[in-house]
C-alpha cells in the first residue's frame, strides 16, 4: 500500500467517533477510497496503532502496518475522546 493511502487512513482514525473495546483492544472502521479500514489500538497501550485490514465490495483483507508514533498520539487520543464517559 502506499504511503499517501497510509496516511489518509490513520488521519481518518485521528477523527473517528466510533471505538469498539475488544480483546485485541480499541478498533475503529474508517472509510477511505471506497473501503471500510479497521484501525486498531494494541491492548493495554503496548505498541503502535495499526491498520490491521479492510472490507468492500471485493472481500475482505488482512494487513499489519503500523503507524508512526506521532500518528499513534494522535489517534489514542480520538480513541480516548470517543469513549469517555461525558
Amino acid at each position: 500500500m502506499d504511503a499517501n493511502k497510509t496516511a489518509a487512513i490513520f488521519t481518518a482514525a485521528t477523527t473517528a467517533t466510533n471505538w469498539k473495546r475488544t480483546n485485541l483492544g480499541l478498533s475503529t472502521k474508517v472509510p477511505v477510497d471506497g473501503l471500510d479500514w479497521t484501525v486498531r489500538l494494541p491492548r493495554e497501550g503496548h505498541g503502535k496503532a495499526y491498520i490491521a485490514g479492510s472490507s468492500g465490495w471485493s472481500g475482505d483483507s488482512a494487513e499489519y502496518i503500523e503507524a508512526t508514533w506521532s500518528e499513534t498520539f494522535a489517534i489514542v487520543d480520538a480513541a480516548l475522546a470517543a469513549t469517555r464517559l461525558h
